[in-house]
């Protein structure tokens, strides 16, 4: 199992949407994993340099601000300072960085982390080992990333066409929806951006569940009475962007057992 989790690893690595991340060819190691790494072997005595102070960003926007472009692993840090790797999309939107919170393929959909576990409830998978397949962070990180995140996304199949021109994908802010705190069903929340299936809207009310022990984050493209609608070729109660008690295969993120259902936090420069 570790080995399978570390080669899924190295192929999250070595891959963005096909285009090359920060990996390191010669170790597997991200380059800038090895210097954060660098940074933290703090050390003792009066031989140290002058510098006391580490440079700990919170999330992958700090890291576009301090310059770094490139897809790929990096390291980040709670509010109490404690590091974690993520993994961080900083090509797809221009002036935008997205930390991978959630991801996991449709083969996988029965996990209580993406089916009835709200984003708040702590139900973590592979939490330090990110993927596209089994990954969940912990509560706690992602909260730690909400507060520093003015944005959210859903994607779709990430691992294989990017943002894909924005089909079936979906992005709101956290002042006027907090996907993170939310609990409710069939509740009408602002977003900026929505596709499903090709039915677009723009800054339009979309239909959110997400309930303890029932639903893990989603909307059900059935539904009318917010004003985006994509009820026009779904299925019956079907479910985008996660709890997948009943599938389209005409969406991105459930067209076979190997596709991908991605959340992330972010935001701008």
């Amino acid at each position: 199992m570790q080995l399978y989790l570390h080669c899924l690893l190295l192929f999250l690595s070595v891959t963005c949407h096909g285009k090359p991340t920060n990996v390191s060819t010669k170790s597997g190691v991200p380059k800038q994993l090895k210097v954060a790494q660098k940074e933290d072997s703090g050390c003792k005595g009066n031989l140290c340099p002058g510098k006391t102070t580490t440079y700990k960003p919170r999330s992958c926007v700090d890291h576009l601000r301090n310059g770094v472009h490139q897809c790929g692993y990096y390291k980040i840090y709670d509010a109490a300072g404690n590091g974690f790797t993520v993994y961080c999309d900083m090509e797809t939107e221009p002036g935008a960085a997205w930390t991978l919170v959630v991801s996991w393929s449709l083969k996988n959909k029965n996990f209580a982390n993406f089916r009835s576990a709200p984003l708040s409830v702590n139900n973590p998978v592979n939490e330090n080992s990110p993927n596209w397949y089994l990954y969940r962070l912990t509560a706690d990180r992602m909260k730690a990333l909400r507060d520093v995140s003015t944005h959210w996304r859903a994607t779709c199949s990430f691992d294989k066409h990017g943002i894909n021109h924005y089909k079936d994908y979906v992005r709101g802010k956290f002042a006027e929806a907090d996907i993170f705190a939310f609990i409710g069903s069939g509740v009408c929340l602002k977003t900026e951006l929505v596709n499903i299936r090709g039915h677009m809207g723009i800054h339009k009310t979309v239909k959110f569940w997400q309930n303890v022990n029932v639903h893990f984050l989603h909307t059900d493209s059935t539904y009318k009475g917010c004003q985006f609608l994509a009820n026009v070729g779904a299925v019956t109660e079907e479910d985008n962007f996660g709890h997948y008690g009943h599938s389209n295969p005409k969406f991105t993120c459930t067209m076979n057992g190997d596709s991908t259902t991605q959340w992330w936090f972010g935001g701008y420069q």
